[in-house]
């Protein structure tokens, strides 16, 4: 019953972000980008029929995508999504540097923010109709050794909510509402290679996790993307 009930009542929060502080600049340049990485699966622990005991977590490989667009020469549009996971539209603000297809080396930090959220219904004898909602604030630091090589580093804080509701013919569970908020502060370090209008992203990262009820968790993550821009 715990595990049938566990599957029920899990969500999904992404690690790698593979954001880059170099805006794509002019108007209505863009790129996409795939990314393998791991996402933290938060499953709620309902096994004492109660909502307050927390959730376990457990890192699972997912891909997603990134997909970024200029709007003005130092402001990019952007939306990104992982497998079973949120969607999240934001903006960037690059404050410093030159932009990519401005080409030059050196110093370069952005802003970002971006918000999202998803409503879902899972199927079986327990079933979970549940919304996730998200937001996630970046700061974002990058020196350009050469026109083929970026090294950036991320600072990130996040909130997650989760709220649902249990259907269930087990009267002891039937009509609980698990809530929960998660706070997650990271921090990545990556590299990122550049061959004509190719590119691909190496990135490592330290995650932790703060939910209600919930003992803090902290993960070490790594992957790498790969995409194309214009």
């Amino acid at each position: 019953m715990f595990l049938q009930i566990g599957c029920a009542t899990k969500y999904l929060i992404a690690t790698n972000r593979f954001m880059t502080p170099e805006s794509q600049g002019g108007a209505l340049n863009g790129q996409f980008e795939l990314m393998v990485t791991s996402a933290n699966q938060l499953t709620a622990d309902l096994s004492n029929a109660s909502v307050n005991d927390g959730v376990s977590n457990q890192l699972i490989s997912r891909t997603g995508f990134l997909f970024s667009t200029s709007l003005l020469d130092q402001i990019d549009l952007f939306w990104t999504h992982i497998g079973s996971g949120n969607t999240l539209l934001g903006a960037k603000y690059q404050f410093l540097g030159s932009s990519r297809t401005g080409k030059g080396t050196g110093h370069k930090m952005a802003i970002s923010a971006a918000f999202g959220g998803n409503s879902y219904e899972t199927e079986g004898g327990t079933t979970v109709d549940f919304e996730l909602k998200g937001s996630e604030f970046l700061l974002l630091y990058g020196f350009r050794f050469s026109e083929m090589i970026l090294a950036y580093s991320t600072f990130s804080y996040a909130n997650y909510s989760f709220a649902g509701k249990v259907t269930s013919t087990d009267a002891t569970i039937n009509g609980l509402s698990p809530e929960y908020q998660t706070k997650v502060m990271a921090l990545y370090g990556g590299l990122e290679a550049d061959v004509g209008s190719f590119f691909g992203k190496l990135e490592f990262g330290y995650q932790q996790l703060q939910t209600t009820d919930t003992k803090d968790i902290a993960n070490f993550i790594y992957g790498y993307s790969v995409g194309v821009s214009w």
